[in-house]
């Protein structure tokens, strides 16, 4: 469904002596240290379709298996002035105020160098819902890190909720609070032709990093072996709501794309009309089946490649990014109700949620960018007792 975050200007400050919300990001399951570097991108081919006077610019992380970790700092999760944007954003679903949300750090080192020992590594890109930044799905992301992936996020700026830069400017959304039912169709076609130039232009800039070249527009130094790592052979694409379409979209128009996973996202533009001819992946919420999406009804009988549909028991929308993990706290906390939780984020455990969606993130791609196995096996391979195949 495509959403926007609304943003509350003036939050009411919480008292000083009440203790901060601490949320931690779960451990990644994979073995390997993980390094990340955060890249300033300017597309001067192509003006902002938000700000058309500026050229295109964003935001991008690439999060990679690390050699040595030791002597680099770690990446917050997220900023504290983009902590203290999202957490007034929060206060939509009834939260009095929640600026006591504070985020423990990543697991990614900044600018660690990238481990070379296994070769080049798959690389997968990830587009966040509409309205939220890239970091909102860092427990996802850094897992795969944690597997041998490389993963490249994507924050689309003047949508995002706020784009923070290197230099500390921060760009917010552009877009109105409120989206009135006319509008959605215009905005949701701006917002996608966006993002799949900004995944294309990634993908070029990847391919840039191996010949040597630095697309940082501050030219940052990457990190050491980075560019002996990128294997743009393999590439495959996930997100969430908008973000999946993203990657659905994206896969359509570049062949570069081998696969895609899309998390409980309404599709869009023309892969809904044309299909599909590579391997595809949807997990939608609890109850929320194909033939109550049209253009997920539609998609499938146009796409033409191989194709798995599961849901989720007990999981709603915002169960498939980092809000789930941030519910619970935020509830006993006494700073949301209960119930407007539970219509965001359902009433599965996060962290068993968040367990699933790692397994059958990371066994698609292993499958799809050849790996191992063959996807026909991944139905019998991973089923798990809170997932539910959709024939």
């Amino acid at each position: 469904m495509l959403t926007t975050v609304d943003v509350v200007a003036h939050a009411e400050p919480e008292p000083p002596h009440q203790d901060p919300v601490l949320v931690t990001l779960p451990e990644p399951s994979g073995a390997e240290p993980i390094g990340v570097v955060d890249l300033h991108m300017v597309d001067t081919s192509r003006p902002d379709p938000y700000k058309p006077a500026v050229p295109r610019e964003f935001m991008a992380s690439i999060w990679y298996p690390a050699a040595d970790v030791t002597r680099t700092p770690v990446r917050p999760w997220m900023s504290p002035s983009l902590t203290r944007i999202y957490a007034d954003s929060i206060a939509q679903i009834g939260a009095a105020s929640t600026q006591r949300l504070t985020l423990a750090p990543s697991h990614g080192h900044l600018g660690a160098p990238a481990e070379i020992s296994r070769g080049p590594r798959p690389i997968i890109v990830f587009s966040p819902g509409m309205g939220m930044p890239r970091e909102l799905s860092t427990a996802h992301v850094e897992d795969l890190a944690s597997h041998g992936f490389i993963v490249v996020t994507l924050s689309h700026t003047y949508e995002s909720v706020a784009t923070e830069f290197p230099d500390g400017r921060i760009e917010p959304s552009v877009l109105p609070s409120t989206i009135d039912p006319g509008e959605v169709e215009a905005q949701g076609a701006i917002a996608m032709a966006a993002r799949v130039a900004d995944t294309r232009f990634v993908l070029d800039k990847l391919v840039d990093i191996t010949a040597g070249n630095n697309p940082d527009a501050g030219q940052q130094p990457l990190p050491a072996n980075l560019a002996r790592v990128l294997d743009v052979s393999k590439i495959g694409m996930f997100g969430h709501s908008l973000g999946g379409a993203t990657a659905a979209q994206a896969m359509h128009d570049d062949r570069r794309i081998a696969a895609a996973v899309d998390l409980d996202g309404r599709l869009w533009g023309s892969a809904v009309t044309n299909g599909l001819d590579r391997p595809f992946m949807l997990i939608s919420g609890e109850g929320h089946d194909r033939d109550d999406v049209p253009s997920w009804e539609q998609f499938w009988a146009t796409s033409r490649g191989p194709k798995l549909h599961f849901q989720l028991g007990d999981a709603q929308h915002m169960s498939f990014c980092d809000i789930q993990l941030m519910a619970a706290p935020l509830i006993t906390a006494g700073l949301i109700p209960a119930a407007a939780a539970a219509q965001a984020v359902g009433t599965i455990d996060p962290l068993a949620s968040l367990d699933v969606q790692r397994d059958y993130l990371r066994s698609f791609f292993d499958t799809t960018l050849g790996r191992y196995a063959d996807l026909a096996e991944l139905p019998a391979t991973l089923l798990h007792p809170d997932m539910v195949l959709v024939p």
